[in-house]
């Protein structure tokens, strides 16, 4: 095997070495359930309550609406079947067909088990949805719209600025987004945004780490239910040393989003002039975020991925948490691109030139070898 690169950025990201150096310390010493009520426990409740006010600071939003969940795919859920089954008398939602699995399964069992009706919005062909067909869709019976910023498989970036703007103007619907892909790579402004969820180990952060920012006037009804942890609306012991590091790891990816996403769009540059030299291939998204680009080529992407694997190259076909189902890509679907011969490659700051002349370098011994083009 040769060298190994990792290219699948999107999926996860490495730890960084200062958080994980913060979390192993709190380890040793910091153990007591945050709950309790002696000396130990509170100081570990103190800590994790100026986490909660640190992260609230950066994202320029209030401390009492920083909820602190498992991972996006948990405050994606909370959001959307927390919100509807708290007001159950609208029953209309409007999203897209490209959500991210965790937020598209949770729609669809509002629809099939709960009886709600939602429309699903389909993106331009620049991969990108109307903020004009959000406008269209709503109804007076419409609860929420639910949109994410960047969509995990082609890097469509969704104009949510515009969206607020419309469904705040012409409804009284609440508006939830999906910033994981965006957060420490595009600026992002909470405002009129009434829930917004994310994950730590897209920034270099903990896995089972993340956020719901629920604006402090959006009732939900708690899906795990327990004790009065995170203001009554997810119950549970507290992951308190993850959610006291997720802090330090959101103002690390703020503090280095500039010049990382300089060096990423320098990476996106060289990656699609370099890619122009190998046949069969062709790039899925011309205006998508920078660190991630979607390629179709000649080789179905299951052997692809095998023999990019067994020379050490890390890259994917769809998003993580489909890639062991025989599921279609919505996202590629959505844009009449063949998922069966599309590969997903995502960047990051610490990635180099180097290694994209290495990825090129495979790639065309892989298409010499597996494909007819």
């Amino acid at each position: 095997m040769d060298r190994k690169v990792y290219f699948d950025n999107v999926a996860t990201t490495r730890t960084d070495s200062d958080v994980l150096k913060t979390y192993k310390d709190l380890l040793d010493k910091h153990y007591c359930n945050s709950d309790a009520l002696y000396d130990d426990a509170v100081t570990i409740s103190n800590m994790m309550e100026r986490s909660r006010e640190n992260i609230a600071k950066l994202l320029n939003v209030e401390k009492e609406e920083v909820i602190f969940t498992s991972g996006a795919s948990e405050a994606n859920s909370l959001a959307i079947k927390g919100l509807c089954l708290r007001n159950k008398d609208k029953k209309h939602i409007i999203s897209t067909i490209y959500e991210h699995s965790s937020a598209y399964n949770a729609l669809r069992q509002l629809e099939d088990d709960f009886g709600y009706d939602v429309t699903y919005l389909m993106p331009g062909k620049d991969g990108k949805i109307d903020p004009e067909e959000v406008r269209k869709n709503l109804r007076p019976d419409t609860i929420l719209v639910s949109i994410m910023l960047v969509n995990n498989e082609i890097g469509a970036v969704n104009d949510i600025d515009e969206i607020k703007k419309i469904v705040k103007k012409h409804s009284g619907t609440y508006f939830h987004s999906d910033i994981t892909q965006g957060l420490g790579k595009i600026d992002i402004d909470l405002k009129d945004v009434d829930m917004a969820s994310f994950s730590a180990h897209k920034i270099h952060g903990l896995k089972g780490s993340g956020v719901l920012i629920r604006k402090k006037h959006v009732e939900l009804l708690p899906l795990i239910n327990g004790g009065q942890q995170e203001y009554g609306i997810r119950g549970g012991t507290a992951n308190a040393l993850v959610d006291i590091v997720l802090a330090k790891t959101l103002r690390m990816a703020l503090e280095r989003q500039k010049e990382s996403y300089r060096h990423i769009e320098e990476l996106n540059a060289y990656f699609r002039e370099q890619i122009k030299e190998v046949k069969g291939v062709s790039i899925n998204l011309d205006n998508g975020i920078a660190n991630l680009i979607n390629i179709s080529t000649p080789i179905e992407s299951e052997v692809l991925l095998n023999a990019l694997n067994a020379k050490g190259i890390m890259v994917s076909s769809k998003s993580t948490c489909g890639s062991k189902k025989n599921e279609p890509n919505r996202a590629l679907k959505a844009l009449g691109i063949d998922d069966d011969h599309a590969i997903r490659v995502s960047f990051d700051y610490e990635n180099t030139k180097e290694e994209i002349d290495h990825f090129i370098s495979c790639l065309k011994e892989d298409i010499d070898k597996y494909a007819r083009v």
